[in-house]
């Protein structure tokens, strides 16, 4: 079975050279880290770049800002998210409603069902879910989280999207990423992608780490990164052999 796996390119120059090539097409990445460590901006980087470079519709699922702030913070960057296509980029806020939630009724079908008929709408080849952990600190049990994972999981294949899903983990205790239902979403996911933020004497530090890449080789090493005007800057760091 050495089908050659295809890739969906994330335009972020560093990484795509890294992974070889981008993300795994029609499969689901998980990008982790704590607040702050820019797993939103590679996310809607990875979009945006779908629709202007690559002809990949897309959709953002907000589960825990807004939509419109998420719009407004990456105003910040020399996206021109304004001049994209609307048809091609479409926004979609899940912010759990605490009703449902107290209820005990809550689980992902309703949105699903909706977000089916909108990729349809669109011709979606991309998908990001930010922020999926909001929701399953909402449900009651690692059952009903298992549940719900396995949910999105058999949509997502059956949509044939390449989708990035962006959990908070506290990165720098390993044990928060291995714990359920995380470490159960390591077995699901084709790549999962590590990001650090970090303040060394007072220096703002960033690096990131492709964990895992099923079927594909990849950089191993902790890369370091900038998010500057343009987004995320991956650097690639080379170390040459010495002819002596």
């Amino acid at each position: 079975a050495n089908r050659v796996l295809r890739k969906a390119p994330t335009g972020i120059a560093g990484f795509d050279e890294i992974s070889g090539g981008g993300l795994p097409h029609g499969r689901t990445t998980l990008v982790m880290g704590g607040p702050g460590s820019g797993k939103t901006v590679f996310s809607l980087q990875f979009l945006i770049n779908g629709v202007r470079h690559y002809g990949d519709p897309g959709i953002f699922v907000a589960f825990e800002e807004t939509s419109e702030r998420i719009q407004a913070n990456a105003e910040g960057f020399n996206w021109q998210l304004a001049q994209l296509p609307r048809k091609k980029l479409l926004f979609v806020d899940a912010q759990p409603k605490p009703d449902l939630v107290q209820s005990g009724d809550f689980d992902l079908c309703g949105m699903l069902a909706t977000l089916a008929v909108q990729s349809t709408k669109i011709k979606a080849r991309r998908i990001v879910f930010d922020a999926l952990d909001i929701v399953l600190a909402l449900l009651p049990d690692l059952a009903a989280r298992r549940r719900e994972i396995y949910r999105l999981q058999e949509w997502l294949l059956a949509q044939e999207l390449t989708c990035v899903i962006s959990l908070k983990g506290g990165t720098d205790e390993p044990s928060s990423i291995t714990q359920q239902p995380y470490g159960f979403m390591q077995f699901m996911v084709d790549c999962s992608v590590i990001l650090n933020h970090s303040v060394v004497l007072g220096v703002s530090q960033r690096n990131l780490r492709v964990q895992k890449y099923r079927g594909s080789s990849f950089d191993e090493n902790e890369l370091p990164f900038v998010i500057g005007s343009s987004g995320f800057d991956v650097a690639v760091v080379r170390l040459l052999g010495r002819a002596d």
